[in-house]
């Protein structure tokens, strides 16, 4: 049975024994040597842009899954980078308390409005929750149909505003929110975080398509060039930012 996709029993799924047991499992007792760490090797691209190797930059990962598997910022972490991960499902941001603990992580949907939301889950631990109903329900097909759960939602801004790298411009922005990706860098304060790089997902098939849609053009529309385009990830560079970036030291 692939745990990822199975519907658990409630008292399961939130049993405190199980999720350590599962965790160890997901964590520690698959594969973990890649010679990239993102679904597509995205983060092969994305190491390029800070080619200063004793750079230690922040990141903000919204859509986080997993602290290595199918990750765009562990080869930064690797490397010294700290920074947030988000996720909707709280057993996703329970690994990364335990594999990634230099991190601040955090359980909460993103949107560009506040309160109560439903979000979408086929399975737990699943790679494709959403708090968008149109793709839960494109994709909740067959066995795997979608279940409605309710939780709440702050913006992007407001999750960083309230940890240590409050109006720290961010260097490395990543987004994989299955479909609501536009919602969510809507609710970021661009003047205030200026994400250097930003990789986010697309569905789009071809360029001519991609001219014409509407995350595209909320990118370009804030100052921002695509330089890469890796499978179903967006690289964005911002167009001041060609140099390269100043080192930090965290702490």
């Amino acid at each position: 049975m692939n745990l990822n996709y199975a519907y658990l029993p409630g008292w399961l799924e939130n049993n405190a024994l199980f999720r350590k047991i599962f965790l160890y499992r997901k964590l520690y007792l698959t594969k973990r040597k890649f010679s990239h760490f993102s679904q597509y090797g995205e983060d092969i691209s994305i190491e390029k842009f800070f080619p200063k190797k004793n750079f230690k930059g922040f990141y903000v990962d919204v859509g986080c899954f997993h602290p290595v598997k199918y990750n765009n910022t562990y080869k930064l972490y690797r490397k010294g980078w700290r920074g947030i991960n988000i996720d909707v499902d709280d057993i996703k941001i329970e690994g990364f308390n335990l594999s990634r603990s230099h991190d601040t992580n955090i359980a909460c949907a993103i949107s560009d409005t506040s309160g109560e939301v439903t979000w979408f889950s086929n399975g737990f631990y699943s790679l494709t929750n959403t708090l968008d109903p149109g793709y839960a329900k494109r994709r909740g097909k067959g066995k795997r149909q979608y279940l409605e759960r309710k939780t709440n939602a702050n913006t992007l801004s407001y999750v960083i505003d309230g940890t240590k790298y409050k109006d720290i411009e961010i260097d490395f922005l990543s987004v994989d929110a299955e479909a609501h990706d536009l919602q969510v860098l809507k609710s970021l304060d661009f003047d205030r975080y200026k994400p250097k790089i930003i990789a986010i997902e697309s569905h789009v098939n071809h360029f001519g398509q991609l001219q014409s849609d509407e995350l595209y053009s909320y990118i370009t529309g804030k100052g921002y060039t695509l330089v890469n385009w890796v499978v179903m990830t967006l690289i964005f560079q911002r167009n001041t930012d060609s140099g390269e970036p100043k080192g930090r030291v965290w702490t």
